[in-house]
């Protein structure tokens, strides 16, 4: 038997790679490179442009119709109407209103003189009784008086004449009516006269309109209390109310001077009870399509809702008012077309963008290593911020 010869020491042959195929793993190493380089390029670059609308703020106008809530059957369609009801009240009052005063610059002079008697008898002075100072200024008492013997009174006093002259301070004046002998025991003295501000009151139209205006306001105050119970499930408006004026009287007289007067007033107030959140909504609804386009930015202002209602007559429709009114929104119409920024530089882009009516910024972010847009559209994002 042929004994088995041992391995150990045995060279393994090594297997060499021919030039030509170093080669190709090469060439494929460097496309694989390639590739994946012009993957990770056309994956990255992406151009993210963020767009700020200038809003514009426009009117808009509906009218819908509101039908009684009593009569409605399920096979009424509701979709463009407001269900709703009437509900009538009538509210009455009597009020007093304070004229507010103004003041008045007088004219002439005015002040308080004091009448000074050192003769043995007194002295009766009537109302207009003359006074004169020592530069021939002119003034008159207002009321009579009697100053006793070797006594004094005090009395008012005013200017014979308008005029900034007639004011003065302390001085002493005679009364020229007298005897001349009287004259050095019987004179006045007054501590000065001046043109003062007069408190005055006049009754005026603005004050009988605005005095009406508040009466009325507080009126519909009352009749809303009174609904309030009843439209308990929706929020009533001022909007909502039709008033009548059924009774209306005042004691004022324009241009009278009166301190006070008073006014009745008597309202017929109609409430028309409906969900305003459901007339808001359907109003949105009737927004016309013209402002439903993909280029359309809208923001409706849900707290500019105004309206009117007008009550109809019986139809067989069950229709009970009509409300019109308008609301306004913000819009922007952001035309933006990719086609147009595709290969363009970052500044070429924001200049045109920025140019745009309804564009109030644009900025544009690129990767950093290119200053243009890709060439393909879908690579371009557009975010706007609002």
């Amino acid at each position: 038997m042929t004994p088995k010869k041992s391995l150990a020491g045995v060279k393994k042959p090594q297997i060499k790679l021919q030039p030509n195929y170093q080669n190709i793993i090469i060439v494929f190493a460097v496309l694989a490179f390639v590739l994946i380089a012009v993957i990770l390029y056309f994956s990255l670059s992406q151009a993210t442009i963020t767009i700020i609308p200038d809003f514009r703020s426009q009117q808009i106008g509906f009218a819908i119709q509101v039908v009684d809530e009593n009569k409605i059957s399920a096979t009424d369609n509701l979709v463009e109407k407001l269900p709703g009801e009437i509900l009538e009240t009538a509210v009455e009052q009597t009020t007093t209103f304070e004229v507010k005063p103004y003041l008045e610059k007088q004219t002439k002079a005015a002040g308080e003189v004091t009448i000074i008697n050192n003769y043995s008898k007194s002295q009766k002075l009537v109302a207009t009784t003359r006074l004169l100072t020592a530069d021939n200024k002119l003034y008159r008492i207002t009321d009579f008086v009697e100053v006793p013997a070797g006594g004094r009174i005090k009395v008012g006093a005013v200017a014979d004449s308008a005029g900034e002259e007639f004011e003065t301070g302390p001085t002493k004046l005679t009364i020229p009516g007298l005897w001349e002998g009287l004259q050095d025991k019987i004179y006045a003295e007054t501590e000065g006269f001046s043109r003062q501000d007069m408190e005055k009151f006049q009754i005026t139209q603005a004050a009988i309109d605005q005095a009406r205006a508040t009466l009325k306001n507080k009126l519909l105050e009352e009749a809303k209390a009174d609904f309030s119970n009843l439209a308990a499930k929706s929020t009533l408006t001022d909007y909502s109310l039709i008033v009548e004026t059924i009774k209306y009287s005042t004691d004022a007289v324009v241009g009278s001077e009166a301190k006070n007067f008073s006014i009745t007033l008597g309202l017929g107030v109609k409430a028309v009870i409906f969900d305003q959140d459901k007339l808001k909504k359907l109003a949105e609804a009737s927004l016309p399509d013209s402002y439903r386009t993909d280029a359309a930015l809208l923001q409706i202002q849900s707290d500019s809702f105004t309206y009117e209602i007008t009550l109809l007559d019986a139809n067989p429709e069950n229709l009970i008012a009509q409300v019109k009114g308008d609301y306004l929104i913000n819009i922007a119409n952001l035309n933006l077309e990719k086609s147009k920024l595709t290969g363009k530089s970052k500044k070429e882009t924001e200049t045109y963008l920025n140019s745009l009516s309804d564009v109030r910024q644009a900025d544009v972010s690129l990767p950093f290593w290119t200053k243009y847009l890709p060439a393909m559209e879908d690579k371009i994002n557009i975010k706007i911020k609002q």
